[in-house]
């Protein structure tokens, strides 16, 4: 079997010139300003780490690796790892993580940090985006990774590829790109040592090792916690969020990891905290061993806007899936109400699917929230909340599930420009298992036709659309907004003294 592997491997490196680490990067741009930008990243990552009692084995109490610690061409890209990894591969391709470079969102947002990143602390935080974005770009300190007009070299630009996972020998701790790769050598044919979550696995190509934290949490804490690069605010709660939730139980056999939703899901199954989590027979490898359970590289989280924009639609129905999977709407309240008075229309909203907060990640710019219709029998409007307006954005006063950042100051002056932020004045989001009630109120007219129909929708997109615009101009695509639950029925209408 190792002949087979080694055979399959060397075919592809004598007949591709396409995803071979050993071609040599572009020409480095020159980003003026950013050259000294990641000389303080040391203080940054880990942002902390786990007791040694309770850490995986693999985890060190040291400094992670710095730009300049790897040259891009020890990595392979990620079609040599096609050769024996096809199914695998495949779902990789399509997701996030293929696209952490690519992603035309992040890109516009990024280089216009770039652009407009003024101060030294703000250049520091700029260039910590790369770090997770493009890891082989950030420990080669490839300058070209400022400048958009550079192409980076394949096992730079493929984002979060094989490469980086599988060569995380060790951690430094949690958060801001916490890990130590230790690569073969590309370049001249040295593939090394591959890492991940199996005692008994064998190739002909790489040598493989055995590495605990591939199966925890713990692996995807190190780039899903991410605090500011100067104060150390922190932006992304990911990991953090689950380590304090009722889904980590502090046993191993009884927990459940990020792995076991985001590494379990199917076209035909979610895979969410209020759904079965299947194990999927079949091999890693061809002509591997067969498992009981093949972890999936599928990578699905909500975000169903890029991977459909980029043309990735299993993936983004998959990011339908999970979110129409997350939480549950319910209205709360009676069933009468008097013309004249006061109504109040209570819902509540339980995150059941999440193993963190609703919504999660760069939550300052997600949107999620209920829009709430209320009709009388003859279809006219009593009341609405969380309607768009004629150019696709939320009117004021609906209730949006987000964190809003905030510049210096004790004004708390809101803003979206990520490098300046240096507090949270807001935050609005569900637990994992936990719920939240919100109250609707308005009066009943007179003469409202009975009974009265309420709808109260659950609604998501990945930013709002305005911000859509502002990042791609003209021609930006319209972002999907995607329905995540619902709850709807009748209310009576009754005399006043007859409401109770």
């Amino acid at each position: 079997m190792r002949l087979i592997h080694a055979a399959v491997i060397s075919l592809i490196l004598l007949t591709t010139n396409y995803a071979l680490a050993a071609d040599p990067s572009p020409a480095p741009a020159q980003a003026t300003g950013y050259e000294d930008a990641t000389k303080h990243h040391d203080r940054a990552t880990p942002v902390w780490v786990l007791p040694k009692a309770t850490a995986p084995s693999n985890m060190d109490w040291t400094t992670p690796d710095m730009p300049k610690s790897h040259a891009a061409n020890q990595f392979y890209g990620p079609m040599i790892c096609a050769g024996c990894h096809r199914d695998i591969f495949n779902q990789w391709k399509g997701s996030m993580m293929a696209a952490a470079w690519k992603d035309p969102v992040f890109r516009a947002v990024y280089f216009k940090y770039v652009k407009d990143a003024k101060t030294e602390n703000e250049k520091a935080e700029v260039a910590m985006c790369s770090r997770c974005h493009t890891p082989v770009g950030y420990v080669a300190d490839n300058m070209g990774r400022y400048a958009p007009g550079t192409e980076l070299s394949d096992p730079e630009a493929a984002g979060v590829q094989c490469e980086v996972c599988h060569t995380v020998a060790k951690s430094a701790g949690i958060a801001n790109g916490a890990w130590l790769l230790d690569p073969g050598n590309a370049a001249e044919n040295v593939p090394g040592t591959k890492y991940g979550p199996r005692k008994d696995s064998v190739s002909g190509f790489h040598k493989t090792q055995y590495g605990e934290l591939h199966t925890r949490s713990d692996f995807c804490g190190m780039c899903h916690d991410v605090n500011h690069a100067h104060n150390y605010m922190a932006i992304e709660n990911t990991y953090s969020e689950w380590r304090n939730s009722p889904y980590n139980t502090g046993d191993p056999n009884t927990t459940t990891f990020c792995q076991d939703c985001h590494m379990r899901q199917t076209p035909e199954n979610p895979a969410t905290g209020s759904t079965e989590k299947l194990d999927i027979p079949g091999t890693a490898a061809v002509g591997g061993k067969k498992r009981e359970h093949v972890w999936q590289h599928n990578f699905v989280g909500g975000n169903l806007a890029v991977t459909a924009l980029l043309g990735a639609h299993p993936h983004a129905k998959m990011a339908e899936d999970r979110l129409k999977h997350a939480a549950k709407v319910e209205y709360t309240g009676g069933g009468k109400a008097a013309a004249g008075e006061i109504f109040h229309l209570p819902v509540k909203v339980t995150n059941n699917g999440a193993g963190h907060y609703l919504p999660t990640g760069l939550t300052f710019v997600r949107e999620m929230w209920l829009d709430v219709t209320v009709k009388d029998a003859a279809g006219n409007e009593i009341y609405r909340s969380g309607e768009l307006d004629g150019q696709g954005n939320l009117k004021p006063g609906a209730v949006i599930y987000r964190s809003v950042l905030g510049k210096e100051g004790k004004e708390m002056k809101p803003t979206l420009f990520l490098p300046e932020a240096t507090q949270v004045i807001e935050d609005h989001r569900i637990r994992p298992q936990g719920y939240v009630m919100e109250d609707f109120s308005f009066v009943i007219p007179a003469d409202a036709k009975p009974p009265l129909k309420y709808h109260v929708e659950m609604r998501y997109r990945s930013a709002p659309q305005f911000v859509v615009n502002d990042l791609l101009g003209k021609g930006a695509p319209v972002l999907p907004i995607f329905d995540m639950g619902e709850a709807e029925g009748v209310i009576e209408i009754v005399p006043a003294a007859a409401k109770k």
